[in-house]
């Protein structure tokens, strides 16, 4: 199995596809609260405006590594820049996927949340891109490069970081995708933060059931996919396949999406369930 260019851009252009079709859903689709359409009423925080976006910023990735493999193997300034657009990307992921993530919970429990969920996964997105930064000057984890890994499985034994490199940024192919490697600081906690928001954040507002799927269809499956660990950031970005498909099949999105307005309603439709059961 080996990607390709012309992979990543089919795929861009399939979820572009489909993050048109979301935007117009807005259009047509009657709002939750009633009055009139999505967009009218809940403009851009509307659930088909909220998964359009995210499915188009994902697109975006495949657009890039579409570019990206015409610069492999070359040691040249382009090569160089598509590995530095692939960190920026994925440094503003976090605030796509808590978008997706709210689209599945119901209107009232999005509202709520959508602004302190916006601007904590903004402020997340701007700290991993200090992870460029890299001076003897800085204290701490600021003034130590990252150490390279040299297999997957000292991801999980060692403290060192994937998709890593002390001096240079490049862009090398995997055993079947992309491998990137960043100029990047020692700082852990930056890395982590990824984590928080697209894993931890949803189950704080409810997006339990979506955040499972994004917890597959992400890290699992680029772990499962590869044994190279500078190709993980490009296989994780395949989630887009993911997230297109938890949209368009009907099946997947109801089960995917929330009903309760709140914790306190959802444990006690669990205690209403056990008690019927017993």
């Amino acid at each position: 199995m080996c990607w390709s260019g012309e992979a990543s851009a089919v795929m861009a252009l399939i979820g572009l596809t489909g993050a048109s079709l979301e935007a117009r859903k807005s259009f047509t689709y009657p709002s939750e609260l009633g009055g009139g359409t999505e967009w009218k009423i809940e403009g851009l925080s509307g659930k088909h405006n909220l998964r359009a976006l995210t499915l188009a910023y994902f697109s975006l990735m495949e657009i890039l590594q579409a570019f990206n493999y015409t610069t492999l193997g070359f040691d040249d300034p382009d090569n160089a820049l598509y590995a530095l657009l692939g960190y920026v990307h994925i440094s503003f992921q976090p605030l796509f996927i808590s978008w997706f993530c709210l689209s599945f919970i119901p209107k009232r429990r999005r509202m709520y949340w959508i602004t302190s969920a916006t601007i904590l996964s903004a402020a997340v997105s701007f700290l991993f891109l200090t992870g460029l930064i890299i001076n003897p000057s800085l204290p701490g984890c600021f003034a130590i490069p990252c150490e390279p890994l040299t297999d997957i499985k000292e991801l999980m034994l060692s403290s060192k970081m994937a998709s890593c490199s002390s001096t240079e940024f490049v862009s090398s192919m995997g055993e079947w995708h992309i491998a990137w490697q960043w100029a990047s600081n020692d700082c852990h906690f930056i890395r982590n933060s990824y984590f928080v928001i697209a894993f931890f954040l949803p189950i704080v507002f409810g997006a339990y059931r979506v955040m499972l799927y994004s917890l597959i269809f992400g890290p699992l499956l680029s772990i499962m996919l590869t044994n190279n660990p500078h190709e993980l950031a490009a296989i994780w970005c395949l989630l887009s396949i993911g997230f297109l498909s938890g949209v368009k099949i009907p099946w997947l999105e109801k089960f995917l999406t929330s009903k309760h307005e709140s914790w306190k309603e959802c444990f006690a439709s669990l205690k209403k369930i056990r008690w019927i059961q017993l």
